[in-house]
């Protein structure tokens, strides 16, 4: 009698966690403040440990408690972030192939260490899971592709992933797009980050004041912000029947740009921080006052760090990835309509970070730091004294009706 469970979950999901376990593996050397200890080398089940650098733990130590108020006095601590890839993967298995798998692993890598960068911490080790609903014969070289791929994204990006974990949950994990094809890979894919925090290097935007320039980081691509959106205008556009979609070239054009893999500009910020890659620290590049990462709710990102009685006019943005202007012109005539507004708010609008520099000077230090990384920057506006129409922030708009956005 054939156990089909082994046949369709046990052995497909052991083929997948090995790859998993290699790619895992070859990442632990990635980043210098830690060193990886493995229980059981041999046995990719085993638990992974690590162990800060003996200067990293120096400074963890470097703590003490307040006996009248509890407050904790520190010097350097750890954190933790968490959080996912979103609705993205299922453009990625519209399309369908290796190739474009291979960009995926980006976005849990923006997700969580983007996150930590944004507020003057340091992305360390990460770990990750990834639920599917099947691995087959047909699929396995897609989720080859895309864990290779993840694997060069977190030698690139500095960070070890110490363990993960590959499910097969053939009754739970869907998408828009499923055909019952075997080789559709279908999943969902999240990861926690742990890093650290040094008390000199924390960003939260109280420090904000006005005549400040404010760098933007121009995102290539839609950030995992908006992937509702997205599935729903090729739905109402081209389908709602899958073939139709898959049929039709304009479509697939479509959705090959929302496989744009996010880019991550943690380890750019940390290094313009003072951040050295085995976790010391040192003085900054340039003066950083305040990070927004231009994720779900687009530009109030940037509106939630300015302090009271500081606002923003943002007069020089860059144009859009060009996916969002085309997702704004599909979206007209639909009852999707996306507004020159929405693109800012409900997507990042052309900027997947924004950066709020103490002066020029230091403004052009981190636009020349981000071009070493092949980060397209610029100075997108400035700070100022006041509220404009009660709100705080004022966007000249490059999208398709350019109108002034207030938020």
């Amino acid at each position: 009698m054939t156990d089909k469970y082994k046949e369709e979950v046990i052995e497909p999901g052991d083929r997948a966690s090995q790859l998993a376990k290699d790619i895992c593996f070859q990442s632990h050397a990635n980043c210098a403040a830690v060193t990886i200890v493995p229980h059981s080398p041999d046995n990719f089940r085993g638990a992974v440990g690590f162990i800060w650098k003996k200067h990293v733990l120096t400074n963890l130590a470097n703590y003490s408690v307040k006996k009248s108020t509890k407050e904790i006095e520190w010097t350097m601590m750890e954190e933790v972030e968490n959080d996912g890839a979103g609705g993205k993967p299922q453009f990625f298995t519209l399309v369908g192939t290796p190739n474009i798998f291979r960009g995926l692993g980006w976005e849990i890598i923006c997700m969580v260490a983007d996150d930590f960068a944004r507020t003057g911490r340091m992305p360390c080790v990460i770990d990750n899971e990834i639920n599917v609903k099947s691995i087959t014969r047909d699929n396995y070289p897609h989720f080859e592709a895309m864990m290779q791929g993840y694997g060069a994204a977190l030698k690139q990006a500095n960070l070890v992933n110490i363990t993960g974990e590959v499910a097969i949950m053939k009754h739970s994990i869907t998408a828009f797009c499923d055909t019952g094809a075997n080789d559709q890979l279908i999943l969902t894919w999240g990861a926690s980050c742990l890093g650290l925090a040094h008390k000199d290097k924390l960003i939260d935007g109280s420090q904000i004041k006005p005549d400040m320039p404010i760098v933007g980081f121009w995102e290539p691509g839609y950030r995992c912000n908006g992937g509702t959106f997205f599935t729903n205008l090729l739905l109402r556009k081209f389908g709602p029947e899958i073939d139709k979609i898959q049929n039709s070239p304009q479509a697939m054009s479509f959705a090959n740009a929302l496989t744009v893999p996010s880019q991550s500009y943690a380890k750019t910020v940390c290094r313009i921080l003072g951040w050295k890659p085995d976790g010391r620290v040192k003085k900054p590049l340039a003066q950083i006052k305040g990070i927004a990462h231009i994720t779900g709710g687009g530009l109030n990102k940037l509106k939630e760090i300015l302090p009271a009685g500081i606002v923003a006019h943002l007069d020089n943005m860059p144009d859009p990835a060009p996916v969002l202007r085309q997702a704004q012109e599909l979206s007209w005539g639909t009852d999707l309509h996306l507004s020159d507004a929405q693109a800012y708010t409900t997507l990042h609008g052309g900027c997947g970070m924004v950066l709020v520099c103490s002066n020029y000077a230091s403004a052009a230090k981190v636009i020349r730091e981000a071009v070493k990384d092949g980060i397209s920057a610029q100075i997108i506006g400035q700070t100022a004294a006041g509220f404009i129409n009660s709100s705080k922030v004022c966007i000249m708009s490059r999208f398709k009706q350019g109108s002034t956005v207030v938020l």
